[in-house]
């Protein structure tokens, strides 16, 4: 038979109708029954009110009965709505699909057991019971899909609006547009576990894959089993919060900033943009802070002087057809300590030869290296070169 195609009359029809006019009347009663299994045998159903539950079972049990009388295996528009809002409120109400459906077959066994007994005291012949199992089954199943993937766009849907909710919350603490009272809300609506403080996190990343990784790599994840922190995407990285700082080997570029409550963590997500900012400028990997970093930070994030001191001892050497030499014989000279014998080793050149680029420098440039001064000045203009350098 075509679905939603009338069932041809049957032989049985004063059978028929005498069944369905007796299981109609009890249908409160069946309803609670079918109320009763559920919660007995389905923990989920156990934590809704008998009200909510009621509800939902007298309209599927209506609807089953009714357009089995009719011998209809497609649902009608009212139908098909009615049906698909209690898959909503099951989703809503936190009862997991799987359960649901185990609640349509304990309804379903119920039903069909009633009708046995009425039969059996009414007289209704075999034929007849069997055509209103069929019809049942065939309805029941009908109804089944249509809550199920109701439920299912319901879940979807909870599950992204969460997602919204927690990106807002971990957004609005990272750069510090929440009062204290929806601080407060919000991480409890988001079972955030009240730490007296939390390291701010900022990543970079490309593309959602790399953004899981790194987020899973990092321990950032609910605030229970073995997740302790929450995490977004923000100006394109992977931001977020963690009550414990991370440690090891990471496979990327990643600031943390200092240990904040909550209220304050703005402070330790500026710091920790900061680290990743000089990081990524001195092309540096792993997990990074600014006090790890050091005048790095500076010199990243004071661009005039280091242009100005790079025009004065950098630039001019450029221009040299030696330059390029110079200047990494200076960067071994302080990467060395302003030992010339180590940073000769280390050139694989004689330190007369070492000595000699050195006074070439001062000579170009009129600044002596043995003035402390000048000395921090040079150091700082070849930093800023090397970050800016391709």
């Amino acid at each position: 038979m075509v679905a939603g195609e009338r069932r041809p009359e049957s032989p049985h029809t004063a059978d028929w109708n005498a069944l369905f006019d007796a299981l109609t009347r009890e249908q409160v009663s069946l309803g609670d029954a079918i109320s009763a299994r559920m919660i007995a045998e389905l923990p989920a159903y156990g934590t809704l009110s008998e009200q909510e539950l009621a509800a939902g079972v007298l309209v599927e049990l209506d609807r089953v009965l009714e357009s089995s009388r009719r011998g209809r295996v497609a649902a009608g528009e009212r139908e098909l709505s009615e049906l698909a809002a209690v898959g909503e409120e099951r989703a809503a109400q936190g009862v997991p699909v799987d359960d649901m459906l185990r609640a349509w077959r304990i309804g379903i066994q119920v039903v069909v057991a009633r009708a046995r007994a009425l039969g059996a005291a009414l007289g209704i012949s075999d034929g007849s019971l069997l055509e209103f199992v069929e019809s049942m089954l065939a309805w029941s199943d009908v109804a089944m899909v249509v809550t199920t993937a109701a439920h299912r766009r319901a879940e979807l849907e909870g599950a992204r609006q969460d997602q919204e909710r927690r990106a807002a919350f971990v957004r609005g603490l990272l750069l510090g547009k929440l009062a204290p009272a929806e601080i407060t809300a919000h991480a409890r609506s988001q079972n955030v576990e009240r730490a007296p403080e939390y390291v701010a996190i900022r990543a970079a990343v490309r593309g959602e894959d790399e953004q899981r990784e790194m987020a899973r790599a990092l321990g950032f994840g609910p605030f229970h089993g073995q997740g302790h922190g929450l995490s977004t995407l923000l100006d394109g990285d992977l931001a977020g919060f963690l009550s414990l700082a991370p440690e090891g080997e990471i496979d990327g570029v990643v600031g943390v900033g200092p240990p904040r409550p909550l209220d304050r963590l703005w402070e330790s997500f500026r710091l920790a943009s900061r680290a990743l900012t000089t990081a990524q400028g001195f092309r540096l990997r792993g997990i990074h802070d600014v006090p790890g970093l050091g005048l790095r930070a500076a010199i990243i994030a004071d661009g005039d002087v280091g242009e100005a001191l790079t025009a004065r001892y950098v630039d001019p050497l450029i221009a040299e057809p030696s330059g390029y030499e110079l200047i990494a014989s200076l960067r071994a000279y302080f990467e060395c300590e302003m030992h010339f014998e180590r940073a000769a080793k280390r050139l694989f050149v004689h330190q007369n030869t070492l000595r000699y680029r050195i006074a070439r420098f001062e000579a170009i440039t009129n600044a002596s290296l043995r003035e402390p001064t000048v000395a921090f000045e040079v150091w700082w203009a070849l930093e800023r070169y090397a970050a800016s350098a391709d």
